[in-house]
């Protein structure tokens, strides 16, 4: 069977004509939904909040939705944007010039990686490097001892959001600087170019640069020459041994290689202790060595301290710092007047569900109750400067997040064990987030009500995520759709939030509940079960409803940025297009434009972003048949025409802008010209658009160019 051919008749019946807008109408109203702005922002305001909802609360890197970085199209100019401040953090954590006595207490103890020796060969080679190593590996301590081996003058420790794009920024003679971990868009936008721009400057002052970059986080893909993989971290043993040679003697040292100490000292290794605590352990293994007590008790201390810390410092959280902990795991990495008015509303909750006592004294409930830095210390938090996009522009804003990454997850869970009576309290707290007006909040709440799902999900489904689902209020139901996320990556709960979903989407379900389904098909759920999330989505697409239609498109956007799934999704919407039925056919024709309008590509060296498709078909032979046949059937399609043409024009002034547009674009108008059976139509428009006043001349002369010569064909 061709993609060409529809598989088989839909099963349902057509709906009645009279229930249904004429043809036309509803062409004119799927073009006007798909190139519509706001939409586009919503969509992928949704997806990412999402995103950084998982991420943050899971502890892994977050990413961004909706865009792919090949390189970098925009050059910031300010630097030290963000500056840390508050809370916990001291030594090498703190930006600015690190103090010359601290670089000399490292060379005293620091032990070398094995790539040591290569990572300083490679930063004096080329002045700037970014080195790829997991948290806790040493990388920050390994990043300043080559920087302060090669550099006299010093090492200074950037601010996290410098803008390194920016060519303005002014480097000493003869330092070392540290990037530490910086923000994950910068690094997918940091192409080799800006990076070679770096090295000249650095090299100009006989000065050297080292980002600190998460293993996790997703660089450009041509910044490959300036990265360095940190491989292995220093032997533990070395370390201990460092500190151990001061207290022992020679023949002493063997202790080490008891097997009992390699078993501890493996899963020391697993944990990445702290040097204090590394110095304690040395301690310890002293005592061993000497007999004095058994290695089994040490691994037994050293096993339950980092896990009965934890639990010690939360149980002792007084009302106010624990719900202000237990607000910023949830959303944590945002905004402290978010985090400090969730919790505020948590508080009142415990408060209200509590007896009143005489001595009791509610903080919380004052407006002078507790300072931020109190709250931020005890807390285990820390605050820095960041900015968020509104309406009128960016704004800077305070944000404030845990010290330790696996906090957030960790709280949440072990809150959930431990205290069963704050359950219903922190179920109707997170109930109400979710139909917040801000759809970050909504989204958070949405996935911390998941994470708390997969100890009781029968339970939460039905007070708070189907509730949330047959809500008409579109944050709710995307509160419902974050709160799926965990339970789709448990085994054990994924098949059944597969059957619910199956069940959601049935036409005799409230319409609320199918639209939550339908746009929970494009999640985590949907990419895990891709042939099955597909299905359901076509079964969704043979409506007339223009929500439940929406929600189809959000998911099938989704899903193409998925990686992996780009071709199956083009696959799937070819055969979508020949369908029977007027609602598949139409809803494919949304979900194209939707692709075409909603994705960029950051291209190196690029002006602006390219649309994604018109990127992809020139790159990829596969990915060019399927956009070439889609956008010839819209071209083709009675009353499409004028969306297509659009859309066209829109990429036409892209190429305006943008001259290293403009050869990937004619090749595609090429071939769907020859799609479209030669007849003019590609030409005539760009001929029409040039004439208008201020129309693309440059771009539309270098196009029919293309088309008369037959370039690619």
């Amino acid at each position: 069977m061709s993609d060409f051919e529809e598989p088989a008749p839909d099963d349902t019946p057509a709906p009645d004509p009279e229930q249904i807008e004429d043809a036309e109408s509803e062409a004119n109203k799927i073009r006007e939904r798909a190139t519509d702005a706001e939409r586009r922002r919503e969509s992928r305001a949704s997806a990412n909040a999402r995103l950084e909802a998982l991420g943050s609360i899971s502890g892994q890197v977050s990413l961004t939705a909706h865009n792919v970085f090949l390189g970098d199209a925009q050059v910031g100019t300010v630097i030290g944007r963000d500056n840390y401040g508050g809370g916990f953090g001291a030594g090498f954590e703190r930006s600015g010039l690190v103090e010359p006595r601290k670089l000399h207490e490292l060379e005293q103890i620091f032990v070398p990686p094995p790539g040591f020796e290569q990572l300083c060969n490679q930063l004096a080679a080329q002045s700037v490097l970014l080195l790829r190593a997991p948290k806790g590996w040493g990388r920050t301590a390994t990043a300043l001892r080559a920087l302060s081996r090669g550099c006299t003058s010093g090492v200074h420790k950037l601010s996290p959001d410098v803008e390194l794009r920016s060519l303005d920024i002014e480097f000493e003679r003869c330092t070392g600087y540290l990037f530490d971990t910086p923000h994950s868009q910068q690094l997918r936008t940091l192409s080799e170019f800006h990076l070679e721009q770096l090295g000249r400057r650095l090299a100009e002052v006989e000065s050297r640069l080292v980002v600190v970059v998460d293993d996790q986080a997703e660089l450009s893909p041509d910044a490959g020459s300036f990265v360095m993989h940190a491989g292995d971290p220093a032997d533990v043993t070395a370390i201990l041994r460092q500190h151990l040679r001061q207290q022992l003697a020679d023949d002493e040292l063997g202790v080490l290689s008891r097997l009992e100490v390699v078993t501890l000292l493996t899963m020391v290794t697993e944990h990445r202790p702290s040097a204090h605590e590394l110095v304690n352990l040395a301690a310890q293994l002293v005592d061993v060595a000497a007999g004095r007590i058994d290695i089994a008790e040490v691994s037994g201390r050293y096993a339950a301290a980092e896990d009965t810390r934890f639990r010690e410092w939360f149980d002792e959280l007084d009302t106010d710092t624990r719900s202000f902990a237990v607000a910023l795991a949830v959303f944590n990495k945002m905004p402290l007047h978010i985090v400090f008015e969730a919790s505020r509303a948590l508080t009142s909750s415990i408060f209200d569900a509590e007896p009143l006592d005489d001595d009791d004294v509610r903080s919380g409930q004052t407006v002078f109750g507790v300072r931020s830095t109190e709250l931020l210390s005890k807390a285990q938090a820390q605050s820095y400067r960041s900015h968020e996009d509104t309406l009128y522009g960016q704004i800077a804003v305070d944000v404030v997040r845990f010290v330790d990454e696996r906090f957030p997850q960790r709280l949440l869970e072990y809150m959930w064990r431990e205290y069963p009576s704050a359950h219903r309290v922190v179920r109707d707290w997170l109930g109400e987030l979710g139909s917040a007006d801000d759809l970050r909040v909504s989204t958070r709440a949405g996935v911390a009500v998941g994470l708390l799902s997969t100890f009781e999900f029968e339970y939460a489904r039905r007070l708070v995520i189907e509730p949330w689902a047959d809500s008409s209020r579109q944050h709710d139901q995307y509160a419902a759709i974050g709160a799926l996320q965990f339970s789709s990556l448990q085994p054990e709960l994924a098949p059944l939030v597969a059957e619910m979903l199956e069940a959601w989407v049935e036409p005799t379900q409230p319409m609320a509940r199918r639209v939550t389904a339908t746009a929970a098909l494009g999640s985590t759920v949907g990419q895990l079960m891709p042939d099955r999330a597909l299905r359901l989505l076509r079964r969704s697409a043979r409506s007339f409803d223009p929500d439940l239609r929406d929600a189809v498109c959000y998911s099938i956007v989704e899903l193409f940025t998925s990686p992996g799934l780009d071709v199956r999704v083009l696959r799937d919407l070819r055969r979508w297009t020949v369908s029977r039925r007027r609602g598949v056919r139409y809803t494919g024709f949304l979900c194209i434009l939707q692709l075409s309008f909603d994705l960029t590509v950051e291209t190196p060296g690029g002006v602006q972003p390219w649309p994604q498709l018109v990127w992809l078909a020139d790159q990829y032979d596969e990915h060019r048949d399927h956009i070439v046949v889609l956008f010839a059937r819209l071209m083709q399609a009675p009353y499409f025409p004028p969306a297509v043409h659009a859309e066209i024009k829109r990429w036409v002034l892209v190429a305006e802008r943008d001259p290293q547009f403009r050869r990937p674009l004619g090749r595609l108008l090429v071939d769907l010209e020859a799609a479209d059976q030669n007849n003019g139509v590609v030409p005539f428009h760009l001929r029409e658009w040039a004439d208008e006043d201020g129309g693309p001349r440059a771009a539309v002369d270098e196009l029919l160019t293309m088309l008369d010569a037959k370039l690619g064909v």
